[in-house]
């Protein structure tokens, strides 16, 4: 039987955060017929167990290796019944009414395919997550002293879209996967997750994707959600970034996504163009 909203969770290393972002689901009591997917990529952590114990109406999936987020939340797609389906990590509390709310903006806007709320620190500051489409040199900066730099500076700044208000509602080139409200259809007629990156710009490129098949990406800010999250940083010199597990992760998959889009144009601004064309006041 289908539902309005299919919620999947990957887990590989968080058992104490799903725990924790399920208790609060919880305590939301979302207003609509929802279901929770949790697809394991560490069985051997006792999620299941937990998941039995505490939350027996959730759904639970193990895979049999940790095959990355993307690829496991493909398995989650491909099984949840869902109108909406909330592509979610386990580090992420809602509010009381957040889900409705992305409900009913999907419900009034039908061309949007995918919508990301507003992400904050614990203390209530902004958290950059929506974003201008990567340059080659971004993951670099990002990852290294090199952003540190001038030019890395100037350079991070573009892609995190300083220069734009980010307390109004608006397109995107794209937005982090930790909060993904997208529509089942669309991912029918886009596909999902490229399963050719394990981790890092498996969200840009479903974006990316996503604005080529015409389904707008829209970040809303009236709608916030708190994310304890802590990006694996620029610390240390360059050769210990170069060398960390995660920044070897990042630049493989960016050198991958570079080389999928090499030479095409940002299909949000060629959407946006082509809509201007036919409708003058499109935005």
């Amino acid at each position: 039987m289908s539902v309005d909203l299919s919620i999947l969770i990957v887990h590989t290393f968080e058992k104490r955060l799903v725990r924790q972002t399920l208790r609060n689901i919880r305590r939301a009591a979302p207003r609509l017929s929802f279901e929770v997917i949790i697809i394991d990529n560490n069985p051997a952590a006792g999620v299941e167990q937990m998941l039995a114990d505490e939350f027996p109406q959730t759904r639970y999936v193990a895979m049999q290796k940790n095959c990355g987020f993307g690829s496991a939340m493909n398995v989650g797609i491909r099984q949840a019944t869902g109108k909406y389906i909330l592509v979610f990590n386990p580090d992420i509390i809602v509010g009381a009414g957040g889900l409705e709310a992305l409900y009913v903006f999907m419900e009034a806007n039908p061309d949007v395919g995918m919508v990301g709320p507003r992400l904050e620190n614990p203390d209530g500051t902004l958290q950059y997550s929506c974003y201008r489409f990567y340059e080659p040199m971004t993951p670099v900066y990002r990852r290294t002293p090199l952003g540190r730099l001038e030019r890395g500076k100037k350079a991070i700044a573009q892609f995190l879209m300083d220069d734009v208000a980010h307390d109004t509602i608006q397109n995107v080139d794209w937005v982090m996967g930790s909060a993904m409200f997208t529509r089942k259809s669309a991912f029918d007629d886009v596909g999902v997750f490229d399963e050719n990156i394990f981790m890092y710009l498996e969200d840009t490129d479903l974006c990316r994707r996503f604005w080529e098949k015409g389904h707008r990406v829209v970040y809303n800010p009236r709608i916030s959600m708190v994310h304890y999250h802590r990006r694996a940083s620029g610390d240390g010199n360059l050769l210990q970034q170069l060398l960390a597990p995660m920044t070897r992760h990042h630049i493989r998959s960016a050198i991958y996504y570079f080389r999928k889009y090499a030479g095409k144009p940002n299909p949000r601004a060629e959407f946006i163009e082509q809509q201007s064309r036919t409708t003058p006041h499109a935005t």
